[in-house]
């Protein structure tokens, strides 16, 4: 307790010496006055009273004006952070157009990923056209195939075939329908030996075309082929026979063989050119430079192979016995 006390008295003469002690006890009995104070004294301690009271509250008040000003900037500059990434965003170049986005569409354009790139309709709308507007109608075997002229030359199309990007639906007499999915074009036969007309929106007369016929055929260059011996046909006559071959090919009858072994001549005319070439009614035709023949889609097939060859064999059956005919084109 001496302790303590000793250490009361110096703090007091601490105080006292540099002049707070009077300060506060001066404070001390201004708070204390309001409830010390008699019933005349009263009014002035309220007074008194309002003054500390009115600071609190005006503390509080200024708190709480503090806040809401944070809370206002805070809103604002979230507002201002979102606004200013949905304008980087929409600059940012992506994968679906990048194509144009400088350096980056080098980048795009490698695909080093092998990203889903969209692909460009329009492109591939026009190049299918410049395609379509490329081709042109050569020959029909109906229902079967087409000789169509395109960028590599006349080749033989058998229905279903693919066709510069379109797909051959239908063949008949003069006119074939091509398809790439979304709409049909059709290619006709000009019986004047002009160029195949192309039409989107096929009409009814059109596609009633009669079957063609070309211009009488030269046999004088033919040798027939025979067991042991080769035969020869000109190409002119057998470039002629792949443009046009209905006349030829009304002049024969073909059925296939009960056996399933190929296709049986049941007629063929003596001025046709398989008479000259050494063929026979009753012969089944088995195979064509090794194709083998059971329908008359194989035969188009097979004659395919004949547009650019210097030879080609035909196997036949005659009188139950195969027999292998060779040509050569002159």
């Amino acid at each position: 307790m001496n302790f303590i006390s000793s250490v009361k008295d110096k703090m007091a003469d601490r105080l006292k010496y540099d002049g707070s002690y009077e300060q506060i006890i001066k404070f001390y009995v201004y708070l204390r006055s309001p409830f010390a104070g008699g019933g005349r004294d009263k009014g002035a301690g309220s007074a008194r009273m309002l003054a500390p009271a009115l600071l609190l509250c005006g503390l509080f008040a200024a708190l709480c004006l503090c806040w809401m000003v944070k809370g206002v900037l805070l809103s604002l500059r979230l507002d201002a952070d979102i606004a200013a990434a949905s304008r980087v965003s929409g600059r940012a170049p992506s994968f679906a157009n990048a194509g144009g986005s400088g350096g980056l569409g080098d980048f795009t354009a490698a695909n080093p990923f092998g990203a889903d790139l969209p692909v460009k309709e329009e492109n591939g709308a026009s190049a299918r056209a410049a395609a379509l507007d490329s081709l042109s109608l050569q020959g029909t075997l109906p229902n079967i195939g087409a000789w169509i002229d395109g960028p590599d030359g006349t080749q033989l199309y058998l229905k279903g075939q693919n066709v510069s990007g379109y797909t051959l639906e239908k063949i008949k007499y003069g006119e074939v329908v091509l398809s790439d999915g979304k709409e049909e074009h059709s290619l006709y036969l000009f019986l004047s030996g002009g160029t195949a007309a192309k039409s989107a929106a096929p009409s009814s007369a059109s596609s009633s075309a009669q079957q063609p016929s070309g211009p009488k055929l030269d046999f004088s260059g033919i040798e027939p082929a025979k067991e042991g011996q080769e035969g020869a046909v000109p190409r002119e006559l057998v470039d002629a026979l792949l443009m046009n071959p209905y006349d030829e090919l009304g002049k024969l009858r073909m059925t296939p063989a009960e056996d399933g072994s190929g296709m049986k001549l049941e007629r063929i005319a003596p001025d046709s050119v398989f008479a000259r070439v050494g063929v026979s009614q009753g012969d089944v035709i088995q195979a064509i430079n090794g194709v083998a023949i059971s329908n008359m889609a194989d035969a188009a097939n097979a004659v395919n192979s004949l547009m650019a060859g210097t030879r080609f064999d035909v196997t036949v059956q005659r009188g139950g016995k195969p027999l292998a005919l060779k040509y050569q084109v002159k």
